[in-house]
């Protein structure tokens, strides 16, 4: 309309100024080509209205007697009428084409930005990008997804579940333009308003992203339960091989006990040695006791690790004491300055005596086991191997379960940054190594 209002006066004016050379039917020819523009800018009704005004404004000014609606000749009605029908039909088809153009190129832009989204969206694209291509594809100063919860109080809160641009809203409220995906969740954006076609794909693309958050949450929760059900076997198996080994070691101590009370008189070497077993099977009962609550709580996130330079020999001694009388028969093969580890002193002293209490109950009398450190670069590797004609030495470094102790030795120093694993060849003795960042193999920070 504002382009008819402009335009129609302005040829009209000229039309009237150079009209004996132009002629009628040049200056209706050229009426025709401006409701061309005209339809091709405004559509179907601004044509019409430019149609009708063309065959006034040339009767008005071009046909005599001029400045006038009067028309002294009869074929002059009929050009006019003619023209104006010509020029309404024109206009009509090429607003409707216009129109259709229009809304096919419509169309396949939105076509073109659903299908980008889609595409991130399949390429895995986390919530915050999806949402920065909707802020682009809009041109919108911030966009966010919010989610609605009802406090117990009946409360609404909402909160930002992804955001882009420049102070994303934080409630519908705070947005020019939002769309409600479903009854908890809102696209909201900032910056200017949309018309109704923009708004339309603004909610296209907003039901695309709620679908992808709706998905996401799935798989989260998803996630949650299968971890939560492999917590829940790791637990029952921890628990099975815990029971297994206290009741083997429960047997031996009640074993023991019971040949005591059946002998009667024991001698003095058969009854300290009963008493000597006894007392070291109570104990290692106890240590496995503490070593299933350690690793219950490792495993549930509830250790706290100390982490510290640490020195070697200070966690020697206290796994020596720690192990007890038969601790000293274990053979120590350390340099004489090995670099100190980054270790939790207690929780490393812990898993070293686990580590060679099992050597020791799998070594002959004769053949105590060994412990040999040994500097790598950034790593001090320890090794505790069994004695020569332990129980299964031919069988492989691999052929031992592992138990609650070994599990909490492993864990412990994984946790610590280190790695604890089976170590040496087949037909050798059952060893394992023990590898530990030092001092000078800490990262600067």
């Amino acid at each position: 309309l504002a382009t008819a209002a402009v335009l129609l006066p302005a040829l009209t004016f000229t039309l009237a100024a150079v009209r004996d050379g132009v002629g009628l039917a040049g200056a209706l020819l050229l009426y025709l080509l401006a409701v061309v523009v005209i339809a091709l800018v405004g559509g179907l009704w601004p044509a019409l209205a430019a149609a009708v005004a063309a065959g006034l404004l040339a009767d008005y000014y071009l046909v005599s007697p001029r400045h006038s609606l009067d028309i002294a000749r009869g074929d002059e009605i009929l050009v006019l009428a003619v023209f104006v029908a010509v020029a309404a039909l024109v206009g009509t088809a090429t607003g409707t084409a216009a129109r259709r153009s229009y809304r096919a190129g419509r169309a396949l832009s939105e076509a073109r930005v659903l299908s980008r989204l889609a595409t991130d969206m399949m390429h895995g694209q986390e919530l915050p990008a999806l949402v920065e291509r909707i802020r682009e594809n809009f041109a919108l100063t911030a966009v966010s997804l919010l989610v609605r919860e009802t406090a117990s109080a009946g409360e609404t809160r909402w909160f930002v579940a992804a955001g882009a641009g420049d102070r994303p809203p934080e409630r519908p409220d705070e947005a020019e333009v939002e769309a409600a995906l479903d009854d908890g969740l809102t696209l909201a954006g900032r910056g200017r308003g949309l018309n109704a076609d923009d708004y339309e794909l603004f909610a296209a693309c907003g039901a695309q992203i709620g679908m992808a958050w709706t998905r996401g949450r799935l798989a989260r929760r998803a996630a949650e339960t299968d971890t939560h059900a492999a917590a829940e076997r790791t637990r029952a198996s921890l628990l099975l091989r815990a029971g297994r080994e206290l009741r083997a070691v429960l047997h031996g101590a009640d074993d023991a006990l019971a040949r005591l009370r059946r002998d009667g008189s024991p001698s003095v070497q058969e009854r300290d040695r009963l008493l000597d077993y006894a007392r070291s099977s109570v104990r290692r009962a106890g240590r496995l006791v503490g070593a299933l609550d350690v690793l219950s709580k490792l495993q549930g996130g509830a250790l706290a690790l100390a982490l510290r330079p640490v020195e070697l020999s200070e966690v020697l001694m206290a796994a020596l004491d720690d192990l007890g009388p038969g601790g000293h028969t274990l053979r120590l093969l350390v340099p004489d300055d090995p670099p100190d580890v980054i270790a939790d002193a207690a929780h490393l002293t812990r898993a070293l005596t686990a580590v060679a209490a099992d050597a020791l109950r799998h070594s002959p009398p004769d053949e105590p086991p060994s412990l040999t450190a040994k500097s790598l670069p950034g790593r001090l590797a320890i090794r505790v191997t069994d004695g020569a004609g332990a129980p299964g030495a031919s069988e492989g470094a691999g052929a031992r379960a592992e138990g609650i102790a070994q599990q909490l030795a492993r864990e412990l120093v994984e946790a610590m940054g280190g790695t604890l694993t089976p170590a040496g060849a087949p037909g050798e003795a059952f060893s394992v190594q023990l590898l530990l960042p030092t001092v000078a193999g800490k990262p600067e920070p």
